[in-house]
């Protein structure tokens, strides 16, 4: 089984901060001592986690004279939303949600990898479907990303990864949903960075059985 890591959570509370100071900019303008005074740690501390950050790629950093200027990378973001996540789940807030696209072409990419054995069996078990060889492809609407980034932050359903002569193929984390009451699955690799562009299976033709074409628009509906 593949093993799963995830950031420290050292990282989280520095993040936090940095995100309410930044509100609705892009960047952050701030020199060690007000990052120290803000997140209560030692000036010290505050550099060096900062420093652990920008070299784990949670950050970018520039340095301006005795300032620096700092924005949250796709890493980082995933570390806020995937605390987000846990905390929603917690409380049981945003069990059901949807997320509205456009239809576009893909690449074929899904087709190849839903094909796999190892993977058809573990949907057929844990998703219990066996999927159509392809996905169908959706282009996330710009007003529903931050409740894609929240999807993807939760901890889904683990297909495991696995090895073959030629190549390692990695986990995939699946949501069950559905499309005007078809029942599908979105997966993500594990190992990504975030995309706006959602890989749907099922157990049908979702493109033949749901008449779409390319730019048409489509609700996808989880209850997580």
């Amino acid at each position: 089984m593949e093993k799963i890591e995830k950031f420290n959570e050292k990282y989280y509370h520095i993040l936090k901060v940095i995100a309410q100071k930044m509100g609705d900019e892009k960047t952050l303008r701030i020199t060690s001592g007000e990052l120290a005074l803000l997140t209560g740690m030692s000036q010290q501390n505050a550099s060096r986690l900062i420093l652990e950050m920008e070299n784990e790629g949670i950050i970018d950093r520039k340095i301006s004279g005795r300032h620096q200027n700092i924005s949250i990378t796709e890493s980082g973001l995933d570390i806020l939303y995937g605390e987000f996540a846990e905390l929603s789940q917690i409380l049981g807030i945003g069990k059901s949600t949807s997320i509205c696209g456009t239809v576009q072409s893909g690449l074929g990419e899904g087709r190849y990898y839903v094909a796999k054995k190892p993977y058809l069996i573990q949907f057929n078990e844990k998703l219990n479907m066996i999927p159509y060889p392809g996905t169908l492809n959706v282009k996330v609407d710009n007003n529903d990303e931050k409740t894609l980034r929240h999807i993807r932050a939760r901890k889904g359903i683990l297909i495991e990864g696995f090895s073959s002569d030629d190549r390692t193929y990695g986990a995939v984390k699946a949501f069950k949903c559905n499309i005007k009451g078809v029942e599908c699955a979105l997966i993500f690799p594990y190992r990504s960075i975030y995309r706006d562009v959602l890989e749907i299976i099922s157990h049908i033709y979702l493109r033949e059985k749901l008449n779409l074409e390319d730019g048409d628009s489509v609700e996808i509906k989880f209850d997580i």
